[in-house]
């Protein structure tokens, strides 16, 4: 199977660090994030690592070919969204299924298994989501013609979301246009051919210098 990493975006969310780098190349934990996506990547068997980059994507692609010579680097012309940034790896798309992902996403997550389950579901796309519990701060009053029907203190909700990784059959994604698409359209234009595995892997979320520091904190008590 092969694999592409989503590296075009401005990591506005964790300025000022990436004033100075991409945020693929933000250190955590001795390493920059893009070394755990390869390593989490080629742990899982998967041979062809392809990485689209656009903000300095010069930058990226020297650090690629010092610290990483057998990943193809993949440059843009444009920002085009999470799933519209594909276009520019079209011509390394096959027929079958494609792993896509963020360059900065930390996880153990299961490739094969997420794999095996695409190709069971008989689908173009399958969102990998994985299960998050909210809790609302107040008491939740359920109305009906204006009569308390009941009162749910503090109630606590369990939703599915996206972790931002997806299998996709290569013959849709060589079909994008260069437009500006994210990938909560594209699996909407794809519907009903869509499937969600969810996943019990863990996934640490590096999206802003909140998140960073947690991200460092929770690597020195879990293995990933």
């Amino acid at each position: 199977m092969k694999a592409f990493l989503l590296a075009a975006g401005l990591g506005t969310r964790l300025r000022p660090l990436t004033y100075f780098a991409p945020k693929p190349l933000v250190v955590l934990g001795g390493r920059t994030i893009i070394d755990y996506a390869l390593e989490w990547l080629r742990a899982n068997g998967v041979g062809e690592i392809y990485v689209v980059g656009l903000y300095m994507q010069e930058v990226l692609a020297s650090y690629l070919r010092e610290h990483h010579p057998d990943v193809v680097f993949v440059p843009s012309k444009r920002l085009l969204g999470t799933a519209g940034q594909l276009y520019y790896a079209r011509g390394y798309m096959d027929d079958g299924p494609a792993l896509v992902a963020p360059s900065d996403v930390v996880t153990d997550l299961d490739v094969r298994a997420a794999a095996d389950f695409h190709v069971r579901s008989s689908v173009d796309l399958t969102v990998v989501g994985r299960e998050v519990e909210t809790e609302v701060r107040f008491g939740v009053l359920d109305v009906a013609e204006g009569r308390l029907s009941a009162w749910r203190e503090k109630p606590r909700f369990r939703h599915v979301v996206s972790t931002g990784i997806y299998v996709a059959e290569g013959s849709a994604l060589r079909r994008l246009e260069e437009r500006r698409l994210d990938f909560d359209e594209f699996a909407r234009s794809l519907m009903p051919r869509v499937a969600v595995y969810v996943s019990r892997a863990k996934f640490l979320d590096v999206g802003t210098l909140g998140d960073l520091d947690e991200a460092r904190r929770a690597l020195s008590v879990i293995n990933i």
